[in-house]
Order: C-alpha cells, then structure tokens, then sequence
C-alpha cells in the first residue's frame, strides 16, 4: 500500500487484467498496477491524450461473475509505462467491489477505511440492470 501526503488516496497493489474502451479505439490485454479510491494506474503501450475518456472494465477470468467493475474515467497522465485515470462515474455495484477490494488489499484497512468517508469525486450511477 503507497500512502503519501501529495496524494488524495492510498493506493494499493492491484494486479488486474483491463479493458479500456475510447471513442473508436479499444485496448485490451493491459493490466491495472495499482488502485485507488480516485483511480487507477494502467500499464502498457496507449495512443492517447491527458483529457481522454474512457469505459473501462475490470474482471476476473477465474471466476466466471462477469464484469466486477465498470467506470468512466478521464486520463490524468500519460507516461511511456502507462496511463492514469481518475474515476468520473460507476455504478453502486462497481463501487462496492471497488470498496471491498481496496480493503482487501490495504496493508491498513483501518486507514484506508477513513478515505471511505470523505467526499468522493466522481459520480455514482444506477447499476446497469436498474435502469430500465
């Protein structure tokens, strides 16, 4: 787990495959590096631009749920390792995953737990299935 005072969030080790779909350009095979409550750093090779946006899909080929997460997402940064993006929307089930997860994940839970109370900075959507 990465705690500094630059940051917003605590970030944890969080190795994931990831889809990442802009307007017209889909990017699979990427593996997120680390997670955040605010966002995410994703690794490999992009031809795109701070100020992008993106869906991006997270889940796990072992077990056979579907998509765990599911967010729009705004890249922040651009480096030759990778992208970061800062979540701007998901739904209620994308959340609590994202939730559990950085728990599950923290050295400090406790710590991280006090992030859970603050303001956060992106939207929170109806899950898919409660929009009809």
């Amino acid at each position: 787990m990465t705690y500094s005072k630059d940051r917003k969030y605590t970030r944890v080790n969080f190795q994931r495959d990831i889809y990442l779909y802009f307007d017209g350009k889909k990017y699979t095979h990427h593996t997120v590096n680390n997670l955040s409550l605010g966002g995410m750093y994703v690794k490999g090779t992009f031809d795109q631009q701070k100020g992008d946006v993106c869906t991006v899909e997270l889940n796990n080929p072992q077990d056979n749920l579907g998509i765990e997460l599911r967010a729009r997402c705004s890249v922040v940064r651009v480096s030759d390792e990778g992208i970061a993006l800062e979540f701007l929307s998901m739904g209620h089930d994308s959340f609590l995953f994202l939730q559990t997860t950085l728990l599950y994940e923290a050295d400090d839970p406790m710590l991280l737990g006090t992030e859970f109370i603050k303001e956060i900075t992106f939207k929170l959507e109806p899950n898919e299935d409660e929009q009809d």
